[in-house]
């Protein structure tokens, strides 16, 4: 997207997740020259989310951008980083 990103991330449990998103804003903003706003929107799935709502949100990231009308399909978006995408 080119005013946001959406990200599904998994670390230990022992991570806090302001630290790990703190980390990587300033990785970017460092190597990348990257400017974030303040702050960020997270969700964490419980144990009990796992399953099905996994599957809702890494839909409702493919399909983000052809929402947005930046694509007509989800599999042209260029910046995605899919390990489980059916080629």
């Amino acid at each position: 997207m080119p005013d946001h990103l959406h990200a599904l991330l998994s670390f230990p449990r022992g991570e806090s997740v302001s630290s790990v998103i703190s980390d990587w804003k300033r990785f970017h903003a460092r190597n990348h020259g990257v400017v974030w706003q303040e702050g960020y929107f997270d969700h964490r799935l419980r144990d009990d989310e796992r399953g099905e709502q996994i599957s809702i949100k890494v839909d409702y990231i493919r399909e983000n951008p052809v929402a947005a009308r930046l694509c007509a399909i989800a599999k042209d978006w260029p910046w995605i980083i899919d390990l489980f995408a059916e080629d």
